[in-house]
């Protein structure tokens, strides 16, 4: 019996970048009133002028974090290139503008388990328990299959962002042959090296049977176990998004607009200037196994088989 479940989820949105006027103590008001441009980035979503990071994937970045990026130094060329050099003081979350965050997420989509070696697996046959004597006629059985897929992992590589964090993701469990069929399922982990954490999936089906018996036959069916242990290891990319403020001791416009407006403070979007996602992101890995069991029952079979025994009206219905 091969069991088949799938989960998707979908999210887009957009992001602002700003300068605040000439002012060091600006409101958040203000920023209803900068100048804008999108990048997008599906770690945000954009309800008029504010901006919200994702769920329970997401974490608040650091500046130290963020430094740490292979692409830190093209922000600093991009800050001196924009908005000249001097004293700056560099932040990120700064408690007055709460709705211009900066946060590390994993990255969106299902992380796909990748299968080492061949799976370990034994089979097993039982008779079911009991047996049928009866009269001759038309009987019905109702049989039930099971799947159960259970993942112990551990963290073999931790991200150099958020360490410690726990966040959620969604896990794709590969099909295994006559076993399962992909089946996708989702966690929480905490990203500190050599922690463990589980996957767990469980798949069951009724079906009822109905058979013929013949005035002196005995029918039963048997129950086929297939147990299965299955090496594996995964990743996932953590993302830095949002932005990083660049306050200077001086009011200044642009390098590019002189006599245009003066600020002392600048807001970079950390995507628009990273546009390689791999400047902004690194990498957590795990590995680990996998224990499976699958039950199926096979028809009813009566004998002496001189007698036909047939499968009619097969309903099915399926619960995790």
């Amino acid at each position: 019996m091969i069991f088949q479940h799938f989960v998707l989820l979908v999210v887009t949105g957009s992001q602002l970048a700003f300068a605040l006027p000439a002012s060091k103590s600006a409101g958040s008001a203000d920023i209803k009133h900068v100048k804008q441009h999108t990048h997008e980035d599906s770690y945000y979503r954009r309800d008029s002028v504010l901006i919200y990071a994702r769920g329970s994937n997401c974490s608040p970045l650091t500046l130290e974090q963020l430094k740490g990026l292979p692409g830190w130094p093209k922000i600093e060329k991009y800050a001196s290139d924009t908005y000249g050099d001097g004293g700056v003081n560099i932040v990120v979350n700064p408690p007055e503008y709460l709705d211009s965050p900066a946060v590390v997420c994993s990255q969106d989509g299902v992380v796909q388990i990748q299968v080492e070696g061949e799976p370990t697996c034994s089979t097993s046959t039982n008779h079911m328990v009991g047996q049928i004597d009866g009269t001759e006629g038309e009987h019905e059985l109702d049989l039930e299959q099971s799947y159960s897929n259970t993942g112990s992992w551990s963290v073999t590589q931790e991200s150099s962002l958020s360490i410690g964090a726990e966040l959620s993701i969604s896990v794709g469990i590969p099909a295994i042959e006559e076993v399962s069929a992909k089946i996708t399922t989702s966690t929480t982990f905490s990203n500190s090296l050599g922690k463990s954490f589980s996957t767990t999936v469980t798949e069951v089906s009724k079906q009822s049977v109905k058979y013929h018996v013949a005035s002196g036959q005995k029918c039963d069916g048997t129950l086929t176990t297939k147990v299965c242990n299955i090496q594996g290891k995964g990743s996932t990319a953590f993302v830095a998004s949002g932005y990083v403020w660049f306050n200077y001791e001086d009011s200044r416009p642009p390098k590019s607009d002189p006599n245009g407006s003066s600020h002392y403070k600048y807001a970079i979007d950390i995507a628009s200037v990273l546009t390689d996602i791999n400047d902004r992101s690194s990498t957590m890995s795990f590995s680990g196994s996998m224990a499976t069991s699958s039950e199926s029952h096979s028809d009813v079979i009566c004998n002496p088989p001189a007698a036909k025994t047939k499968k009619a009206n097969v309903t099915k219905s399926k619960h995790s």
